[in-house]
């Protein structure tokens, strides 16, 4: 039996209602129906089966409808319960529905129509009940997280007046844990801080009027200690009556006071950056990505002679460059900086004021990471420029002195003594050309001093006009007054070495090359980047390319919707669908299309989304074609959500189904023809057993004395033969009905624990007369206390009728084994035979009823009911039967698997 079928219980004293109620109801495939007479016995099934929903009569004998219903609330809490009775007493009614009944049916008028609203009622008092049991789940698990993320939540039910705080509330406004548990019923107006009394009424009633889509505010709340605590509350109403009026106000709180005491640094620092920025020297400007002035400080307003308010709005480059100027400048910085995102510098002189400015420009991004204000700072550098042309003109001013004086220079490597320059003088002295002294070490080959005794690096001496010798090329050595002067030179320990005079050598400075060679890497690496940002833009216009020829060319419409229904954007294929052009309906709203009686189901459909924010929405809808024809379309829409979280719109897809919905019509029209045609089978069957049955009856019981009356031998054999033929087509009767009842309805009797070797040796014993004439010998395998949960005359049929075909079939002197063992979660018997088997190609067929194998195998007695009838027993079981066989003349096993009733044994 279908595990996904509603289990039903239904309980009425009226035995023919009973059976045509099951029979309806499991004839839908949609529940599995079980059945008692009283509402006692109901209690007592209902203590050991589970159900997903009770059908009951109201005037039943011992317990009616009402008190069973009582019973049930106490003992199984919210199982949908629907009373289903013929009483339609307004007194009745009340008194059900103050017990809680689900639902109220009145029994009387068409079966059919009655039987389909009892289904449908019980279906959804099933749905009902899961809906409730979710929601509660839902929201026990939505609190264990509120409590897990340290917020508070609240719950108004403003019909019974009780006010839900959680714990994490009280925690947060200073009471311990057992003081919580005193906290009864409290008026919530008594926590919040008198200044913001007036202010959280306006908003909750502008909440309620529709404003807003939550109420939130901040609120200060009293604490226990008498302080007052910063907090956010917010909240949603979930339920409301008929009238529209909330009926449960729910939401959260959140310790704010930590934000409230970051917000008042923050205000300080903003005031400290405001001094800085109005007070500091360098001339500074916020602007717009447009070049517009919005703030200046006061070195500005000194360097223009302008107040501010004449600056404000201005573009930068009138006021620094050319008042009449309608774009910036050549080289701008803020250029640059929108493309690489970052701080960008250049020097720039601005002619209007005959200054050089380094103007550096620096984003200051939004949310949205996109560039909202520049901070423009120029650092006026006109001075500067000054002294580097004359550090310049020093430093050429230097090289000729070091080429031209007269008196020796010679620099050398402090560490490894080796000469790095000379100057021509130098060069002259040694008696050797610059290029054949640079590189050599100055010991013993300008200096007389062995390595390890300079008197400079090794001695510790100061040459100070010291008298000194000056070694030549040629082996001479030079008196000269020699002066010393350790320096570094690129990170480099040097020695200056000067003869005669004291000449001090400049040092070199290269920031500006270096500055230049930054400059330089700057540039190339943006660059690298204009040439990505150029391939990205390139790839990005092919993808919307592709994603275009997508849409046009497939053949659902797709569409996007306003809020409010309104279309705003529609593809070609609305022409093809809905016979329409895109610029025909653009404009217009989804509801004109659909037929007048399902539009409040689109609108409906509409708000439904709006209100899941998330997920897939799919239904069908019937439309008007603009010939006029009505067509059906599959509509898939999800919402459009905002970095807000605001419902901008819809977008969807639109499939045309009406070919698909008629195919479906046709087939649910044949599947009950099909339905139809098995009951009238049954029905047919059961009439032909009946009318069989009848007749043969008194035709058997007079049988025995009709043979006492016959002498002659000839005539005694046809009798007895007329009467086993009667006897066949009794025995026939019977299995139709039988086959005919287990097909219609569950009507076995009650279920017993019994030992299974027991019932295989009850169907032994049956079979034991005709084994002996065959001389097969019956091998009992079965295990001794293995119990089975059965309907005991109905397992015998299955048995019986097993074993029987097994020594049937058997050849002469043959053997039959029969085993019974637990395998898992079953109890499983297998009879097995050595006869005639069943070929490959009827295995699968056994089972059908009237079946009756090959003439090989056919027993003219057969009736094709035997396996069919025990495959059905089995079933109603909860079990399953197997047949194996390798084919004609090798034997054949049956296998039947039973739920076992004890899991220990």
């Amino acid at each position: 039996m279908s595990r996904n079928l509603l289990r039903v219980l239904y309980v009425d004293d009226e035995t023919v209602l009973l059976d045509l109620a099951k029979m309806f109801l499991e004839r839908t495939l949609e529940f599995s129906v079980d059945v008692t007479e009283s509402a006692v016995d109901a209690l007592e099934i209902l203590s050991r089966k589970k159900f997903d929903a009770i059908v009951s009569d109201y005037q039943m004998p011992v317990m009616n409808g009402i008190e069973f219903l009582i019973h049930v609330r106490e003992k199984l809490g919210n199982i949908p319960f629907i009373l289903f009775t013929g009483k339609g007493r307004e007194e009745v009614v009340i008194k059900a529905i103050d017990s809680g009944v689900d639902f109220y049916l009145q029994k009387g008028g068409d079966a059919k129509s009655q039987f389909a609203e009892l289904a449908h009622k019980i279906k959804k008092s099933v749905e009902q009940n899961i809906a409730i049991k979710t929601l509660e789940e839902n929201e026990n698990r939505m609190r264990l997280i509120l409590d897990g993320a340290k917020e508070g939540h609240w719950d108004v039910n403003f019909q019974s007046g009780e006010i839900y705080i959680s714990p994490r509330v009280w925690e947060m406004l200073g009471y311990l844990h057992e003081e919580m548990h005193k906290i009864r019923k409290f008026d919530w107006k008594t926590l919040v801080h008198p200044d913001e009394m007036q202010m959280a009424e306006e908003k909750l009633q502008e909440y309620y009027s529709g404003k807003h889509d939550f109420f939130s505010m901040e609120l200060r709340l009293s604490t226990k200690n008498g302080g007052w605590k910063w907090t956010f509350v917010r909240g949603k109403v979930v339920e409301y009556d008929n009238d529209d009026n909330p009926i449960r106000f729910v939401g959260t709180v959140t310790d704010i006071s930590e934000q409230k005491k970051a917000e008042a640094e923050l205000q300080l620092v903003k005031k400290d950056w405001e001094v800085i920025f109005r007070a500091i020297g360098n001339p500074i400007f916020i602007l717009d990505p447009e070049h517009t002035i919005i703030d200046a400080n006061d070195a500005v307003l000194s360097l223009t002679g302008k107040p501010l308010n004449e600056i404000i709005g201005l573009k930068c480059w009138n006021l620094f460059h050319d008042p009449k100027a309608s774009s910036f400048a050549p080289g701008c910085p803020m250029e640059t900086m929108k493309k690489s995102g970052r701080t960008e510098s250049a020097v720039m002189k601005v002619e209007a004021m005959d200054r050089i400015f380094i103007v550096s420009c620096t984003p200051v991004f939004n949310d949205d990471g996109n560039i909202a204000r520049i901070i423009h700072i120029a650092t006026d550098i006109t001075e500067n420029q000054k002294l580097e042309q004359d550090l310049k003109e020093n430093r050429d001013y230097l090289d000729q002195i070091f080429s031209s004086v007269k008196e020796g220079i010679v620099i050398v490597d402090a560490n490894t003594h080796e000469i790095l320059d000379v100057n021509p003088a130098a060069a002259l002295m040694i008696g050797a050309k610059k290029e054949e002294i640079i590189h050599q070490v100055c010991h013993n080959f300008i200096c007389p001093n062995e390595k390890g005794k300079c008197p400079i690096t090794d001695l510790n001496q100061a040459d100070d006009d010291a008298e000194r010798e000056l070694c030549t090329v040629n082996g001479n050595r030079i008196p000269i007054i020699k002066y010393v002067v350790p320096f570094t030179h690129k990170g480099r320990e040097c020695l200056l070495e000067t003869f005669i005079d004291n000449s001090e050598r400049k040092k070199t400075l290269d920031e500006l090359i270096a500055a230049y060679e930054r400059i330089k890497e700057s540039e190339e690496e943006l660059r690298a980047q204009y040439q990505e940002l150029t391939v990205l833009k390139n790839s990005l216009e092919d993808n919307e390319r592709k994603l275009r020829a997508i849409i046009e060319t497939t053949p659902d419409v797709i569409w996007d919707l306003s809020p409010d229904g309104t279309f705003t954007y529609l593809s070609p294929q609305s022409y093809d669908i809905l016979g329409y052009r895109p610029e025909e309906k653009i404009g217009s709203k989804l509801v004109d299309l659909v037929k007048p009686e399902h539009r409040e189901e689109i609108i409906k459909a509409i708000k439904k989304g709006m209100l899941g924010r998330t997920g897939l929405l799919t239904f069908d809808i019937p439309c008007i074609h603009k010939d006029g024809r009505e067509i059906i379309l599959n509509i898939r829409s999800s919402p459009l959500i905002d970095d807000d979280n605001n419902i901008i719109g819809f977008r969807g897809v639109s499939q045309d189904v009406t070919e698909k919905e008629k195919i479906l019509s046709d087939l649910r029209e044949q599947k009950y023809q099909s339905e139809l045609l098995i009951e009238q089978k049954d029905i047919f069957l059961n009439q032909l057993a009946h009318d069989l049955r009848t007749p043969l009856t008194p035709i058997i019981g007079m049988g025995p004395l009709l043979l006492q009356g016959i002498t002659d031998p000839d005539a005694r054999e046809l009798v007895e033969i007329f009467l086993k033929s009667v006897e066949y087509l009794h025995k026939l009767a019977e299995d139709i009905l039988m086959y005919a009842d287990l097909n219609r309805t569950w009507i076995l009797d009650s279920f017993e624990n019994y030992d299974m070797s027991d019932l295989i040796s009850d169907a032994i014993d049956a079979n034991l007369y005709l084994a002996e004439q065959k001389e097969v010998f019956i091998e009992n395998a079965a295990l001794p206390g293995i119990m089975a949960r059965v309907s005991k005359p109905y397992a015998r049929v299955v048995f019986r009728n097993l074993i029987n075909n097994a020594v049937k079939y058997s050849p002469p002197k043959g053997k039959v084994s029969i085993k019974v063992y637990l395998s898992g979660q079953d109890i499983v018997v297998s009879i097995s035979d050595e006869g005639i088997g069943i070929p490959p190609e009827s295995i699968d067929k056994i089972w059908n009823e009237l079946f009756i194998g090959s003439s090989s195998r056919m027993d003219p007695f057969s009736k094709g009911f035997g396996l069919p009838i025990v495959k059905k027993i089995v079933e109603l079981h909860d079990g399953r039967i197997e047949a194996f066989s390798e084919g004609s003349m090798k034997g054949a096993t049956f296998t039947v698997y039973l739920p076992r009733t004890d899991k220990d044994t």
